[in-house]
């Protein structure tokens, strides 16, 4: 890392415009750049151009690692002695101007800003000691212009080894580490905070229109009086006791609420005060028996462990056994119920059949008294007389022959009385005929 005055960056914490410190950033750059290529002098002409663009490639990236390694140098002394970099932007700017001119310019400016640059000189040769005591060190300081002048105009200056910037980088990177842990602490906080009003702005939004809403539809459109044609006031007095009612019920509750998250936050409080005087008052002694009993826990569980893969194991054959006698025992099931299927079949024909018996026996029964009906008939017939059957079979066949001359005369007599009724009712349409008029001839 190099001391030069001219290759200081403006630090962000400085009170220098932005656009200030990149232009002399810049013109920095461009003054190491020319000082660059102006130290290898008429060597540049022999090269070819792909050499040339590897030569200024790498100037950048010497350009780029000068700028980071300053930014971190002046955050440096930004951070342990603020008041000696009032003349370092000045001699940036008097650099740049007069790089090309005679070095009794500059070390007449030099001259004027010694007193405030021996410090930083000071600083550079030892770093680890600006790092350990800033106060004591801001003591030490040296009024050398020869030093500062070479330093400042021609880039020639002390050095700081690897282990010093590494040191210088550690101690850069742990601050910028803290510096960020406090803005996201302040940020989650913040947030938090804008988080809380977002949803607490949110619920009087929502409050507000429900009020809106249960005003309108009770007092204006509810409450609206056709014949008067206004609101009376007893329905608006009325809303506005029943909304008090309802706000103090509910400030109630969230004043029991709050008192209580009150509480638990001091609890919490206590607790977290009350853990870290623990751990403050904590010695070697106690984390030797800690390790100690996590040493015996270890122990224990190894013990454990070892019982657990033996039950496992055990568990393992029973599963075995198990998996073969269910097996089994499904295969016995399988049968028992096919067995009670055919039970059941069989019993369903049994009952079947003993309804077909009673039937059959119902209808035996009854065959068997006519049976008996039929034998006792048979045993009381007697069989009659020949001639007895002759005689009256001879007076059957008289009377049928006597039924059938009847009705022989009955049809005749059908027949001449539907002569008679058509004779009867020619003559009743004759009479009801007009009489036919006879005229007289003279």
């Amino acid at each position: 890392m190099s001391s030069t005055g001219h290759s200081q960056q403006p630090s962000l914490q400085s009170q220098q415009p932005q656009a200030t410190q990149g232009h002399r950033s810049s013109n920095v750059s461009q003054s190491q750049t020319s000082r660059s290529f102006s130290h290898y002098g008429p060597e540049l002409d022999g090269l070819t151009d792909e050499e040339l663009v590897a030569l200024v490639d790498d100037l950048k990236a010497q350009v780029d690692l000068l700028k980071l390694e300053n930014e971190i140098l002046e955050n440096t002394i930004m951070r342990l002695e603020p008041a000696l970099m009032h003349g370092v932007y000045q001699a940036l700017e008097y650099a740049t101007r007069m790089n090309s001119s005679s070095s009794l310019n500059i070390g007449s400016f030099v001259k004027s800003q010694a007193s405030k640059f021996g410090f930083i000189e000071s600083l550079l040769m030892s770093p680890s000691k600006m790092m350990a005591s800033p106060s004591r060190a801001s003591t030490r300081r040296v009024d050398s212009s020869a030093k500062i002048g070479g330093t400042t105009a021609f880039g020639f200056g002390p050095r700081i080894n690897i282990l010093e910037r590494s040191e210088l980088v550690s101690t850069e990177m742990e601050v910028l580490m803290k510096n960020l842990e406090k803005s996201r602490k302040r940020a989650g906080s913040q947030h938090a905070l804008l988080k809380a009003q977002l949803e607490e702005i949110g619920n009087r939004v929502t409050d507000i229109e429900k009020a809106t809403k249960l005003f309108e539809q009770e007092v204006i459109v509810a409450g609206w009086d056709k014949i008067a044609q206004r609101i009376p006031a007893e329905i608006w007095i009325r809303f506005l006791t029943e909304w008090m009612k309802l706000s103090d019920s509910q400030i109630g509750k969230l004043r029991l609420r709050t008192s209580t998250l009150n509480t638990q936050y001091s609890k919490l409080k206590g607790q977290i005060k009350v853990k870290a005087e623990l751990s403050e008052s904590l010695r070697a002694v106690d984390f030797d028996k800690l390790k100690i009993e996590n040493s015996e826990c270890l122990k224990l569980i190894d013990q454990k462990l070892s019982q657990l893969g033996e039950l496992k194991k055990m568990t393992g054959d029973a599963n075995l056994n198990l998996a073969i006698h269910k097996k089994a025992m499904m295969e016995q099931n399988s049968y028992l119920t096919k067995v009670l299927k055919t039970t059941k079949n069989r019993e369903n024909q049994t009952i079947e059949l003993d309804k077909e018996r009673d039937l059959i026996q119902i209808q035996a029964d009854i065959l068997a008294q006519r049976l008996n009906e039929i034998r006792k008939v048979r045993l009381r017939y007697q069989v009659p007389d020949v001639m007895d059957y002759v005689k009256v079979k001879s007076v059957v066949t008289d009377l049928k022959h006597g039924i059938k001359m009847l009705e022989n005369r009955v049809h005749i007599q059908q027949i001449a009385l539907t002569s008679i009724n058509k004779t009867l009712q020619t003559m009743a349409s004759e009479m009801e005929k007009p009489p036919v008029s006879v005229t007289k001839v003279q």
